[in-house]
């Protein structure tokens, strides 16, 4: 595979990353699930095989895109040859000293071939130079593959949100605290 290029988003790249497709399949899911008892309660998630495959929508429709990437401080857009195959939005003015990334899309055809790891080590590269001190992942509780991509890239759960995204689904939050 050529190596990919990461160039800031123009608006002819917005215009491509919307019409991507920002669908992903998964076989696992998470649940959570709460316990409590005289001296407290507690929640957790586990993994869960699903019956069958399923595909997942994206969490934010065209609207909802176009606000997130018009409240992003960063929009790089990966290129393999002339060809977009993913895109990554980073916003740093809702949390101190934090790079949130809120969208992250790779197009199915280059997935699991460290497009979307490149894009994450390019955003903490990023985050490092503007001296912040995390960097946030913010994913659907569905995303499987994801959750998965965030892990192995040494993010750790740090939060839980219900109903956060624009579909209502809940979200998982993941961060990274980045050396001094």
């Amino acid at each position: 595979m050529a190596k990919l290029k990461i160039l800031m988003a123009t608006r002819t790249h917005m215009e491509k990353m919307m019409a991507m497709d920002h669908r992903v399949n998964s076989i696992y899911s998470y649940r959570l699930q709460t316990s409590q008892d005289p001296l407290g309660w507690g929640l957790t998630f586990q993994r869960v095989k699903l019956p069958r495959e399923v595909t997942i929508k994206y969490p934010r429709d065209e609207n909802s895109l176009l606000r997130s990437w018009a409240d992003a401080d960063l929009i790089y857009a990966g290129m393999l040859e002339d060809l977009l195959v993913a895109y990554v939005t980073l916003e740093v003015k809702t949390m101190p000293k934090t790079a949130r990334i809120c969208d992250l899309v790779v197009i199915p055809e280059v997935r699991m071939n460290g497009v979307a790891t490149t894009m994450i080590a390019a955003c903490e590269d990023w985050a490092a130079k503007k001296k912040l001190d995390r960097v946030l992942i913010e994913l659907p509780m569905r995303n499987f593959p994801a959750i998965s991509l965030a892990l192995k890239c040494g993010y750790g759960q740090c939060g839980f949100l219900d109903q956060y995204f624009p579909n209502s689904d809940p979200a998982l939050f993941f961060e990274k605290r980045l050396g001094s």
